[in-house]
């Protein structure tokens, strides 16, 4: 993760941050640089001093920049990367702005970066030449894990020795994981874990297995975007799994943000007056993520169910998953009339692709939130004590959406992109997004175990503690993991 120059004191860090090529990833490196920036700056005859540089494509960085406040000490650096090389769009220098069919081709790309960060690591190691590893250059590695400790633990372990399910088989049917006997996965989850049954042959399936593995031998520790306080036994089962020292440093928060133009401060603006407008813990919103959506016919169900359930929302649309991302949102694509006659009951706000997440799940009038259970928009909801109406699709999220119904603030309205989604209708949205925002004993309980973690995640980032002298579990992580890289 870093490398020591010595400079006196407790010595100077240089950490290299350098996140996979896509929103979900590039967003929490960024709040983690911060948070290290802030380490940094707090002084004292005992601080070590830290420089960071975040480490991407151009266009990457570029984007990254705007989010970083003036006269803030974050470096970056660029590494050259041509997508129209792999037959990719030209601006897919980010995974939500790759089609669905080209993940394959996207993937093997990002590992053709390897040759130009191995020299920037051994320019900052102070290096001739290029080596194999971190470790030959005296660099010490750690791995950031993006996504909870529960669903990678999980997810890595199906990637890695998947279970094998008799035949005849159905969707509902389980099966125990190899690496943890205790934990059962239903044969759609591990569907759209998988991608396909026929792993063996799957190449995005050995492009993850091989990082994986690469990593678990190699790094030196994990370092995982959560808190003990909510993840103990997500955090026992990936020290078990990867016999790594885990560092629990999160919830890593922080702003998202688009190009700045007049249009879009104009549409921020909008959603923003429409929340000022509605009752407390009264407003739904939906949301799939940066690059997630759901099949054009399932869109229509949950608009109708949005439209039934009487409640109010802020809906940021994609185009449906069957067609490419980047084409601009087809009217047809909901049911007929159905943003007029929200827009003019004053009942609801269809936004394309991009909404102010976090602005809108900070704001008191957000009751509920639709998600695709992305680990940045799980967090993001627990920091700002917003129950969820679970929709995973694929991967992680599926056992995002499972670790939130543990907890007590999540309950699952369809579950799958690849196989499975929403089996019963749009009368199952409705009752869904009812018993999630009414006043009934269900909605009553999420809302007060909502509450309760999210003063637990702010404590464990020592955010709003009574006793500034107490540091919270994520506080006392990452002293240790800087102790770790540095010490």
């Amino acid at each position: 993760m870093g490398h020591e120059q010595e400079r006196g004191g407790r010595g100077a860090g240089h950490l290299l941050l350098f996140p996979f090529l896509a929103q979900g990833h590039l967003i929490p490196f960024l709040n983690l640089a911060k948070r290290l920036e802030s380490l940094g700056q707090r002084g004292g005859s005992g601080q070590r001093r830290l420089e960071v540089t975040i480490v991407s494509t151009p266009r990457n960085v570029a984007n990254l920049q705007r989010a970083v406040p003036a006269g803030s000490s974050i470096g970056f650096a660029e590494l050259p990367f041509s997508p129209s090389d792999h037959g990719l769009p030209a601006d897919a220098e980010s995974a939500d702005a790759v089609p669905l069919r080209a993940f394959p081709a996207f993937y093997c790309a990002t590992e053709l970066l390897r040759p130009s960060f191995e020299e920037l690591v051994a320019e900052v190691a102070g290096r001739q030449g290029r080596e194999n590893s971190a470790r030959a250059l005296g660099v010490r590695h750690r791995v950031f894990l993006t996504s909870g400790a529960y669903a990678s633990a999980v997810t890595f372990s199906i990637w890695l020795r998947p279970p094998t399910f008799p035949r005849p088989v159905g969707p509902s049917d389980e099966q125990a994981l190899h690496d943890f006997p205790d934990v059962r996965v239903r044969y759609t989850e591990f569907l759209n874990v998988i991608v396909t049954e026929d792993h063996a042959t799957n190449p995005m399936l050995a492009y993850l297995c091989r990082m994986i593995s690469l990593h678990f031998r190699h790094s030196g520790g994990l370092v995982i975007n959560t808190s003990e306080e909510i993840e103990p036994k997500g955090l026992h089962l990936i020290r078990k799994l990867s016999g790594l020292p885990t560092f629990a440093v999160g919830p890593l928060i922080g702003g998202r943000t688009r190009a700045p133009s007049d249009d879009a401060r104009d549409e921020d603006a909008r959603i923003i007056k429409f929340l000022d407008s509605k009752p407390p813990a009264s407003v739904l919103y939906v949301s799939f993520g940066s690059q997630n959506t759901i099949p054009a016919s399932q869109m229509m169900e949950l608009a109708r169910g949005l439209e039934a359930s009487g409640r109010p929302f802020i809906w940021a649309v994609r185009p449906p998953a069957e067609f490419d991302g980047a084409e601009a949102f087809r009217a047809e694509w909901l049911p007929d009339g159905f943003e007029d006659r929200a827009a003019a009951a004053g009942r609801g706000v269809v936004v394309r692709r991009w909404a102010p997440q976090v602005a809108i799940l900070a704001h008191a009038s957000t009751g509920a939130f639709l998600s695709h259970c992305g680990w940045n928009s799980v967090l993001e909801s627990l920091w700002h004590g917003v129950p969820v109406v679970g929709w995973p699709l694929i991967a992680d999220q599926v056992f995002d959406a499972r670790l939130l119904e543990e907890l007590g603030v999540g309950v699952e309205v369809a579950s799958g992109r690849v196989f499975g989604g929403l089996g019963k209708g749009w009368e199952h949205v409705r009752d869904v997004v009812e018993a999630v925002l009414g006043d009934g004993e269900k909605a009553r309980d999420m809302r007060r175990k909502a509450a309760e973690l999210k003063q637990l995640a702010r404590a464990a980032v020592g955010v709003g503690g009574a006793d500034d002298e107490v540091k919270g579990s994520s506080v006392l992580a990452m002293e240790r993991l800087l102790d770790s890289a540095f010490g």
